[in-house]
């Protein structure tokens, strides 16, 4: 399967694994294409060939497939969290999200909290 259009293919495939994330640092992916593509260097058969190359070209376009929908879903942040998506859309047009009442809650009651052990800190003290 050494043939011109193989190589290519070969490192199109590759190229393509790298470009995304989830292949970028597998090295046993690019460690099993590699294999595969040695395995069967030396196939004659026009049919063979082909027909290796067909499943090496299906398998690049599983690969690109699967980097697109995935940056498409971050595109419109489906799979974020809703406050994430929020935030993430805010920061985009440039307006600043308010303060989320939860952690409006959680800084008063830490303050009120202070305020607590410091008055108690001041009549321990006299």
């Amino acid at each position: 399967m050494t043939t011109q259009s193989s190589m290519v293919l070969f490192r199109r495939l590759l190229r393509e694994g790298h470009r995304y994330q989830e292949y970028h640092h597998n090295h046993w992916w690019r460690n099993q294409i590699t294999a595969t593509f040695r395995e069967n260097r030396d196939v004659k058969d026009p049919n063979e060939i082909k027909r290796l190359q067909d499943i090496a070209r299906a398998y690049r376009y599983n690969i690109k497939s699967s980097r697109d929908l995935s940056e498409l879903l971050d595109s419109y942040n489906i799979g974020i969290a809703s406050r994430a998506r929020i935030e993430k859309s805010s920061q985009r047009v440039g307006l600043k999200v308010p303060e989320w009442p939860e952690d409006r809650d959680k800084r008063i009651k830490e303050r009120k909290e202070k305020e607590a052990q410091d008055q108690n800190n001041n009549s321990n003290s006299n």
